[in-house]
């Protein structure tokens, strides 16, 4: 099953020795169950653990206005247009200088907006390409805290404060003072004006930040409907990890910032050689253009010379062009021909004669010729001269049958039936 390698950048502004941030990150199977230890450090170390594993990398959810405007379209090029006047009025900074992501959530459908400063986006996309890093997504944090459909999700991070209601977007402010933090998300009462209905909390927090906010949480008790606690031993890392695969959490890179793969992301490398890839290729094609060209002008000299040559061998032909193939009719005209002269009326003669010369004393009284078909009648010395000028004539390619002689004085006259070879 695939690997994700989920990264964060620090909450806080902690830098090591080097200058660059000490990011914290973890490896985590399909399910979003965490593979291995936590690993922190600059990101080149992280780096040089990815091993090919994808990449998601996650933000502070406190750079990032999360909404849920209500636009009923769904066309991108439309939202595009107007998310950010949807959300103006709750930007401190001016629409132009906003990144602006969206998704549609399922099963609902309703449309989820990220803002955020893109120079703060372009700076983190550089420092990973920096350390070689490509993030195929990456999300807000405060994103990633579990919903729960009975209880308030509350996680307490060095000095911030990340709260999500059910089927709600989160809400990621600083938790000093955290009283008037949680007044501020609406879990305590403000004013004097009590809560309608006490929530039921569930409250992650790391053992040092549990230390911290413990008397605090302990004598407001009473103000929840209930309150559990879970101490998470690694940190927060892990909770959200399983975030990025048990479900499809917005990402903000999208637009100007999606990534590019494949022939995409390497293009800039492949330009100059596929530009004259591209020039010998119109060459080429030029050449081949040209040597076309002769050979179709050729061509067409030919074919006039054939059907000038054809309008002579053909002339009972009216129309040429409606002929399957003028060479076919000339070929065919051709044999004809030949069998006219081998087989035909011609073609008789000449064996006859042949035969003739070849029986001393015969004499040919009579001939008649139809479709191939001759009836000779025949005068000889004896019977068989008749039989040596039918196999003569046989010899000649031709079906001779001898059908009857009769004796006068004292001669024979044979009547004998010819077929030429192609009949």
């Amino acid at each position: 099953m695939a690997e994700t390698f989920v990264l964060r950048f620090p909450v806080s502004t902690t830098i090591t020795g080097d200058g660059a941030p000490d990011c914290e990150w973890v490896v985590v199977d399909g399910h979003g169950t965490r593979m291995g230890e936590i690993a922190r450090g600059p990101l080149a170390a992280a780096a040089a653990t990815l091993a090919g594993r994808r990449l998601v990398v996650l933000i502070p959810g406190a750079e990032v206005l999360l909404a849920a405007p209500d636009l009923p379209t769904r066309s991108a090029a439309k939202l595009a247009k107007l998310v950010p006047f949807a959300l103006e009025e709750q930007l401190a900074t001016d629409v132009e200088a906003m990144h602006f992501a969206t998704t549609r959530t399922q099963p609902d459908g309703a449309l989820q907006v990220a803002a955020l400063e893109r120079a703060r986006l372009s700076g983190w996309l550089a420092e990973l390409a920096a350390a070689g890093l490509s993030p195929a997504a990456m999300h807000p944090d405060s994103l990633l805290v579990p919903d729960n459909p009975a209880h308030v999700v509350i996680v307490l991070e060095a000095g911030r404060l990340t709260v999500r209601r059910p089927g709600e977007l989160p809400l990621a402010l600083h938790a000093e003072p955290l009283a008037a933090a949680l007044s501020i998300a609406g879990l305590l009462p403000q004013a004097g004006v009590p809560l309608i209905s006490p929530p039921h909390v569930l409250l992650y927090a790391s053992a040092a930040d549990w230390a911290a906010a413990e008397p605090l949480v302990e004598s407001l008790r009473d103000r929840f409907a209930s309150l559990n606690v879970q101490l998470l031993a690694d940190g927060t890392l892990p909770l959200l990890a399983a975030g990025t695969v048990s479900g499809s959490p917005l990402s903000l890179l999208q637009g100007e910032f999606l990534p590019r793969h494949g022939l995409a992301s390497e293009w800039p490398r492949w330009r100059l050689a596929a530009s004259l890839l591209a020039v010998l290729l119109v060459a080429h094609l030029g050449a081949n253009g040209v040597d076309w060209w002769r050979l179709h002008q050729d061509e067409t000299r030919a074919d006039q010379q054939l059907k000038s040559l054809a309008a002579e061998a053909l002339p009972d032909v009216q129309n040429l062009s409606r002929l399957p193939s003028v060479r076919l009719a000339i070929e065919s005209r051709v044999r004809k021909s030949r069998a006219a002269v081998s087989e035909g009326l011609l073609g008789t003669l000449n064996a006859l004669g042949t035969a003739v010369a070849a029986a001393p004393g015969t004499q040919l009284q009579s001939l008649s010729y139809r479709d191939g078909t001759s009836e000779l009648t025949v005068d000889a010395p004896d019977v068989g001269s008749l039989d040596h000028l039918q196999e003569a004539v046989r010899g000649r390619g031709f079906d001779a049958q001898l059908q009857g002689a009769t004796q006068h004085e004292q001669r024979f006259q044979g009547h004998l039936q010819l077929k030429g070879p192609g009949s």
